[in-house]
C-alpha cells in the first residue's frame, strides 16, 4: 500500500477516534440494510394500524400512511446525504447543531432520545397484550418484565451482538409480512373462501357522520399512528457511526428502504382495510385484549396454526423494535453528553464499545412499562406512550428536512462541489420542502382532530393524546431554555442564542469519513453497471429484499 493511502487510513482512524475512541465500526452493510427496513416494522404496523382503520376508515388510514410515506422519502434521502458524508453517531443532535443552531441541536437530540426511550416501553406493553391471545392466566405486566431481560442482555453485549440479533429478527419480520401480503391478497381475491371481497368493507371508506367529523377522524386517528409506525426508517442516521464502509452501506440502505416501505406499509394497510370492516372489534384500539388484524385474518380463513405463528412473529417484531430503540437511545444520549448537553457520565463507553451508563438509564425507562402496565393496564400504557412517540417522530423528521436544506446550501456556499458528495439526495430542494409542508399541515390536522373530539372526563382521550401535555411542550421548553441561556452567557443579547449558523461558518470537515484503499476499490466496483445476468439478478433481489 502506498504511503499516501496508508496516511489516509490513519487519518480515517483518527477521525473515528476524535471524540472518544470508543465506538467500534463492526456493523456491516447487510446489518444496516436489514435494520433500515426491519427496524421500523413493529407494533405500529402490526397492532396500532388496526386502530387507524377503526377510527379513520380504510381509505382514511390508507391516505394517512401514503402521505407520511411521501415525507419518509424526503427525510431518509436528506439524512442519507448527510450521514454518508459525515457518518457520526447521534445524527439527530449533531446535524442540527452544526448546520442550523446549537439550540435546535439540543432540543432535537433530547426529543429523539425521549421518543425512542418511550418506544421500548410501548413495545413491551404491546407484547403483554399479544400474550393474552394465548393465555389470560398471567398478568400482562409480568410478560413485559420477562421480555425485557433478553433485550437488556443483547444490548450490553456490544454492537456486534446487537447487529446480529437485529439482523435475524428483522429478517423474520420481512419474510413474515411478505407472506401476509401474499396470503392476504389471495384471500381478498376469494381463494379459500369462494368469494372475492373486493371493496365491500370500504363501507364507509372514511368513518364519520359528516365532512367535518370524517376530517377529524382521519386527522386524529390515522396520522399519529402512521408516524409511530414509520418510526425507525431514520435509524441510518444513528447507525452510520458504527457501520464499516458507510459510503457503501448508507446509500444502499437509503435506496432500498423507500421501495420496501411502500410495499410493506401501503400494501399491508390496504389489505387490512379490504379484509376487515372498519367497525370490527378486532380493530378497536380500546379493547382490553387486542388482537392484531394480521393475526385475525388467518383465524377467519381457518388457519389457526398460522394465526399462532403470526402472533409469535408480531411479538418478535415488538422485540426487534425494542432492541432498536435501546440502541438508538444509548447512542443519542452518549452524543448529547459528548456535546456537553447531558451529564458527562453518559459519555462513558466500555472496551466493547457499549455506552454503558447511557444504556442503563434507558433501561430504567423500560422498567416504567412494567410499572405502568401494572397500574393502568398494558393496553392503556401502550396508547399513552405510542402517541407521544408518534409526534416525537414528526418533530424529528421536520427538523432533519430543514437541516438538510441548510446543509446543502451551506455546502455549495463554501464553494464545494456536488459531485464530491458520496450520495446526493434526489429532487433537492423540492423533497425537503414538500416534507416540511406535509409535516406542518399534518401537525395542524392532528391538532384539529384531537380537540374536535375532546372528551373532558374520558381517560382514553388523555391516554391517546399524551403528546399534547407531555412530548411537544417539553421540546419547545428545551429549545427556548437553551437559546435564552446561550444568549445570556454569550453577552451578545438574550436572543442571540437562537441565531442561525452562517453558511460560511458551517463545519464540513470534522468527522468526515475518509475511505481506505480497500473501501475505495469496493465502492468503485459497486458504481459499475451489472454486465451479466447473475449480476443483474443479484442487484434486483437486493433492491426488493
Amino acid at each position: 500500500m502506498s504511503s499516501l493511502h496508508a496516511k489516509e487510513e490513519d487519518t480515517a482512524s483518527a477521525v473515528l477516534n476524535t471524540r472518544t475512541g470508543r465506538l467500534h465500526r463492526k456493523m456491516h452493510a447487510r446489518h444496516l440494510e436489514m435494520i433500515a427496513i426491519g427496524g421500523s416494522i413493529g407494533t405500529g404496523l402490526l397492532k396500532k394500524s388496526g386502530g387507524a382503520v377503526f377510527t379513520a376508515g380504510p381509505v382514511g388510514a390508507l391516505l394517512c400512511f401514503a402521505l407520511v410515506g411521501v415525507q419518509v422519502f424526503g427525510v431518509i434521502t436528506g439524512l442519507g446525504e448527510m450521514a454518508t458524508y459525515l457518518p457520526v453517531d447521534g445524527a439527530f443532535s449533531q446535524f442540527p447543531a452544526r448546520f442550523v443552531s446549537p439550540a435546535l441541536g439540543f432540543a432535537s437530540g433530547w426529543n429523539y432520545w425521549i421518543t425512542w426511550a418511550l418506544c421500548t416501553p410501548a413495545e413491551l406493553s404491546a407484547i403483554a397484550t399479544f400474550m393474552t391471545y394465548w393465555t389470560t392466566a398471567v398478568q400482562p405486566w409480568i410478560w413485559s418484565a420477562v421480555y425485557l431481560v433478553p433485550l437488556v442482555l443483547v444490548n450490553f453485549i456490544g454492537v456486534s451482538g446487537f447487529a446480529e440479533v437485529e439482523y435475524t429478527l428483522s429478517f423474520v419480520k420481512v419474510v413474515t409480512v411478505s407472506l401476509f401480503l401474499v396470503v392476504g391478497t389471495l384471500v381478498w381475491l376469494g381463494v379459500g373462501t369462494g368469494r372475492a371481497k373486493w371493496f365491500e368493507n370500504w363501507s364507509p371508506a372514511i368513518v364519520g357522520d359528516d365532512a367535518i367529523s370524517r376530517f377529524a377522524n382521519v386527522s386524529s386517528g390515522g396520522f399519529v399512528t402512521a408516524f409511530y409506525s414509520y418510526a425507525g426508517t431514520e435509524l441510518i442516521g444513528v447507525t452510520a457511526g458504527e457501520v464499516s464502509n458507510p459510503r457503501k452501506a448508507v446509500p444502499r440502505a437509503v435506496t432500498g428502504t423507500f421501495y420496501r416501505i411502500v410495499i410493506f406499509y401501503i400494501g399491508a394497510i390496504f389489505l387490512v382495510g379490504v379484509l376487515l370492516p372498519p367497525d370490527s372489534s378486532i380493530l378497536n384500539p380500546n379493547n382490553a385484549i387486542s388482537q392484531s388484524p394480521f393475526v385475525y385474518v388467518y383465524s377467519v380463513i381457518g388457519i389457526n396454526f398460522a394465526a399462532d405463528v403470526m402472533n409469535a412473529v408480531i411479538i418478535v417484531a415488538a422485540l426487534s423494535a425494542s432492541n432498536s430503540a435501546l440502541y438508538a437511545c444509548s447512542r443519542t444520549l452518549m452524543r448529547l453528553s459528548d456535546e456537553g448537553n447531558a451529564p458527562k457520565v453518559f459519555s462513558y463507553v466500555d472496551k466493547r464499545g457499549v455506552p454503558l451508563v447511557a444504556l442503563s438509564l434507558t433501561v430504567l425507562f423500560c422498567v416504567a412499562s412494567v410499572l405502568g402496565g401494572y397500574l393502568v393496564g398494558s393496553g392503556q400504557m401502550f396508547n399513552f406512550i405510542s402517541s407521544t412517540s408518534g409526534l416525537g417522530i414528526l418533530i424529528a423528521w421536520n427538523i432533519i428536512s430543514y437541516t438538510h436544506l441548510r446543509f446543502r446550501w451551506g455546502y455549495l456556499a463554501q464553494g464545494r462541489k456536488l459531485e464530491d458528495l458520496p450520495y446526493v439526495a434526489p429532487f433537492f430542494p423540492y423533497a425537503d420542502i414538500l416534507s416540511l409542508l406535509l409535516g406542518t399541515l399534518i401537525f395542524v390536522f392532528i391538532l384539529f382532530g384531537t380537540f374536535y373530539q375532546r372528551t373532558v372526563f374520558d381517560l382514553s382521550w388523555y391516554m391517546n393524546t399524551s403528546w399534547i401535555y407531555s412530548g411537544v411542550p417539553l421540546i419547545i421548553i428545551l429549545f427556548i431554555a437553551y437559546g435564552l441561556r446561550a444568549g445570556i452567557i454569550s453577552g451578545k443579547g438574550v436572543f442571540s442564542g437562537f441565531k442561525l449558523i452562517p453558511y460560511e461558518e458551517m463545519d464540513f470537515e470534522s468527522d468526515r469519513y475518509i475511505e481506505t484503499e480497500a473501501e475505495r476499490a469496493e465502492n468503485d466496483a459497486l458504481k459499475q453497471k451489472p454486465k451479466t445476468w447473475a449480476q443483474w439478478k443479484s442487484k434486483l433481489l437486493y433492491k426488493l429484499f
